[in-house]
């Protein structure tokens, strides 16, 4: 099970580096083209925001996993460790639980997009949409991963001062 999750997060990882790459160049040209050109492409603000969609989507899970994600913990830093713990354990779990709830909404959204496509890139929109699936379950099972993690004692990232 460790070794699944180490690849699923490996892919993830790649994936996201491959989005960026997308969301850079897309960026990259738009910025050059309005300082050289009269008008700059059009694809290069459609493009940054489906790879941005696609960043978010597949980030948040290990985001989430690692205590990566922007939060506010004063309330938390000020409880001993085992109510701390307690916190964690059930919002973890909240988060958990509304990530699995949006699942089937997010699929809906997916399945309407196959009837629409990208003014400028030509794409089906379903496969824009299935980021909103992604960030759903990837959300969920990751949130699921960190439970178990704080239920088996297993260290998971802790808040710290700055």
């Amino acid at each position: 099970m460790i070794e699944l999750l180490k690849k699923i997060e490996s892919f993830i990882r790649g994936a996201v580096f491959v989005a960026f790459l997308v969301m850079i160049v897309a960026v990259l040209v738009q910025v050059v083209a309005r300082t050289f050109m009269d008008q700059a492409p059009l694809w290069t603000e459609e493009a940054s925001r489906v790879s941005l969609l696609f960043i978010m989507s597949l980030g948040v899970g290990a985001s989430f996993l690692t205590g990566d994600l922007v939060n506010v913990d004063l309330a938390l830093m000020l409880m001993p460790p085992s109510l701390r713990r307690l916190f964690d354990l059930f919002s973890t779990l909240l988060v958990s639980i509304f990530s699995f709830m949006l699942v089937p909404g997010a699929w809906e959204f997916t399945v309407s997009g196959s009837w629409q496509t990208s003014p400028i890139l030509g794409v089906q929109m379903q496969y824009v949409f299935v980021s909103m699936l992604i960030f759903s379950v990837l959300l969920g099972v990751f949130g699921i991963v960190k439970f178990i993690r704080i239920l088996k004692q297993v260290p998971v990232s802790q808040p710290t001062i700055h």
